[in-house]
């Protein structure tokens, strides 16, 4: 046979030579293959696929055979048939849901629960009004922050959660006990409003304005917060932060600023009852404290050396009022208050010292921030539900500041019939405080009047 080959290629030309061997080959191939199939009995399942989450049936489900191209997919219904070898194994997957393998065995009806993927879900935005896509098919930046990023560190106002989690978007705070929390996305835009993104929880649209202040006497301003600090931080399931025009464009002019999307937990898995207890704890820590002189007293009051004549306190002059009083630490002695009195009731004059931590000694060392909730879901043939309450109190920093807020939540789903579908989302909340923090250098500001006590008095008398 060699002799042959060899003879050939010597005689024939090279391609006339490799066009034989092919044709060889495929010759062979087919003598020896046996068809896909063949010696295996074929049977045509049947089934449906739904959700493991709340039932609902999932068109478009990809099914294929594993290790060849055959499959198919399911219907509006969720259901499907496709025939295939009896001891074949049936791969399903969908899109932000965990892909499957069942080996047929011989059955004729098979029904899939679909398990939702973590990883999948990374991958997918809620978009205006509520549709979910994948991030790479937007036309727009979108930023996302998921409920274990907000529940990590809770604060009275979830947009302080949110800080540092999204770029391009600035919040900032007073820093007071329920006061406002701004967040601006991409940097202002107009000198005449506030700048705020448009807020829309689960479909509904709210506004959070910073302008929520009140006064309280001549000039004496009040903040009262804002409303999107009514959100309880445990119910969010995602948040997802709109910033080009096109992507708020469904929301009209209210959304010039950006959209923030929030969507609150649902009832999500079956299988009986599911309750859920969350605790934490926050501190704050002043991290700076203002710079005060601790040197001279507050004008040029009357005063007088121990060793004055008689003790007698001669009276000051209206002119020498203004400026800084006498230098503390001195030996210089006045009456100052809460001075102790003589037999005869009248002020008996104390030394001049200063009390340098007086600022200090007016705030409260930490804050403390502890929020409690509770949660029961369940998903049934008939209902799916989530109830939640919680407990937010915080100890602010300025003293007789702190505040309580109560939340409850409510989403409930049922499917009345086929197609038709009622939901309902209640959020209730209920706020008070002991005093709401001061915005302006008034009277009702007490970190200001904290700081302009006079250094010789001791704050902790006030």
């Amino acid at each position: 046979m060699k002799i042959i080959i060899l003879q050939k290629i010597k005689s024939n030309n090279v391609l006339a030579f490799f066009l034989s061997v092919f044709f060889l080959v495929v010759l062979v191939e087919n003598c020896y293959a046996q068809p896909t199939g063949a010696g295996q009995n074929t049977i045509r399942v049947t089934g449906t696929v739904t959700s493991a989450i709340d039932g609902a049936i999932l068109p478009g489900v990809s099914i294929v055979v594993e290790g060849t191209t055959t499959g198919t997919v399911t219907d509006m219904d969720g259901t499907y048939s496709i025939e295939v070898p009896e001891n074949a194994t049936l791969v399903f997957s969908y899109l932000g849901f965990a892909p499957q393998k069942i080996a047929v065995g011989g059955r004729n009806s098979i029904n899939v629960l679909m398990v939702e993927s973590a990883e999948a879900l990374d991958e997918l935005v809620v978009t205006a009004l509520g549709i979910r896509r994948e991030e790479k098919s937007l036309g727009y930046s979108v930023g996302k922050i998921a409920s274990e990023e907000l529940s990590k560190v809770v604060h009275e106002n979830i947009l302080t959660s949110m800080a540092g989690k999204v770029t391009g978007v600035t919040i900032n705070s007073t820093g007071g006990t329920g006061s406002t929390v701004s967040m601006v996305i991409r940097g202002a835009t107009s000198m005449s409003t506030d700048n705020q993104p448009l807020f829309v929880i689960d479909g509904v649209p709210m506004t959070s304005s910073v302008n929520n202040v009140g006064g309280f006497g001549s000039g004496n301003l009040v903040d009262y917060g804002n409303s999107i600090s009514d959100i309880d931080p445990e119910s969010i399931e995602s948040i997802s932060i709109l910033k080009g025009p096109s992507a708020a464009a469904l929301y009209g002019t209210r959304a010039g600023n950006g959209v923030v999307l929030i969507t609150t937990k649902k009832a999500n898995q079956r299988g009986g009852m599911k309750v859920e207890v969350v605790s934490n704890t926050v501190f704050d820590i002043p991290s700076k404290y203002l710079d005060v002189q601790n040197r001279f007293g507050f004008g040029a009051r009357s005063y007088t050396d121990k060793t004055f004549a008689n003790g007698v306190i001669p009276p000051y002059n209206v002119s020498e009022v203004a400026g800084a009083g006498p230098e503390l630490n001195k030996g210089y002695w006045q009456v100052q208050p809460f001075a102790p009195l003589d037999a005869n009731g009248a002020a008996i004059p104390t030394e001049l010292i200063a009390y340098p931590d007086n600022y200090k000694n007016f705030i409260n060392r930490s804050a403390i921030t502890s929020t409690n909730s509770i949660s029961i879901s369940s998903v049934t043939d008939l209902v799916n539900y989530r109830l939640g309450i919680s407990n937010m109190t915080n100890k602010g920093l300025v003293p007789n500041s702190d505040l309580n807020r109560n939340n409850l939540t409510l989403s409930a789903t049922s499917e009345m019939r086929k197609g038709f579908t009622v939901s309902t989302d209640i959020n209730y909340t209920q706020n008070w405080a002991d005093n709401r923090p001061a915005t302006q250098e008034r009277g009702a500001n007490p970190l200001q009047w904290a700081a302009w006590t006079p250094p010789n008095v001791d704050i902790r008398q006030l």
